[in-house]
């Protein structure tokens, strides 16, 4: 079988596909904290994190196919796993999928610059509806965890969660974070820590008070 090529870029308004809400308290335990991962990618840090936490429930979000697919496989192999990914545009469905004030901890890593055209930044991930989408989402207290490679793009994410005033910027106003804010690191994150390429990293708390002290590691 020939080998999938990974597309790093992929137009939200090009996806069609139909989107309902599973059914959550049949796949997770309502008694658990639930973090989720938008745009996955390969799923490294995912399968990490889950290992590190296994007492919360993770789900993860992609919008190409291929690559939920191949979760779902690695998935079955490893069956108590605490991961449920599924295929899904953020920028479209992500209100959909879960009910306000019930998660935990969202991540958003490496997402897709757009750099190519000034009229491709609409593309971004990050903007200001889905800001608002997640302060909904989340529980108090809940955090949005952000790296990017891209200094322009971090500073798009940094403005965007600042100016939106339901946020706490968690390692100071308008500042980045120094390090790691998660504990486990994306296949992203380690190529250009091994380059020695800046990274730009973020740590956004739902409201004034954090349930979380310090990173869970």
């Amino acid at each position: 079988m020939a080998r999938q090529r990974h597309r790093k870029s992929f137009n939200p308004f090009r996806f069609l596909r139909m989107v309902q809400r599973p059914d959550w308290l049949a796949v997770l335990d309502s008694d658990c904290q639930v973090e989720v991962d938008l745009g996955f990618g390969r799923g490294e840090f995912l399968v990490e994190r889950a290992r590190l936490r296994p007492g919360v429930q993770f789900v993860g979000i992609e919008i190409r196919d291929y690559l939920v697919d191949k979760m779902n496989q690695a998935l079955e192999l490893d069956p108590q796993l605490n991961v449920h990914v599924l295929l899904a545009n953020v920028k479209e469905h992500l209100s959909l999928l879960f009910k306000p004030a019930t998660l935990n901890r969202v991540y958003i890593h490496f997402p897709d610059p757009w750099n190519q055209r000034k009229k491709h930044h609409k593309r971004r991930m990050v903007d200001a509806q889905l800001v608002g989408t997640l302060h909904a989402l989340l529980r108090p207290g809940g955090e949005v965890h952000l790296m990017t490679d891209q200094r322009e793009v971090g500073l798009e994410m940094l403005s965007l969660f600042e100016g939106h005033g339901g946020f706490r910027n968690a390692c100071g106003a308008g500042q980045f974070c120094a390090e790691s804010t998660t504990g486990a690191q994306t296949r992203e994150e380690t190529y250009y820590m091994q380059r020695g390429d800046p990274i730009y990293r973020l740590r956004f708390v739902q409201g004034q008070e954090t349930a979380y002290t310090a990173v869970d590691r």
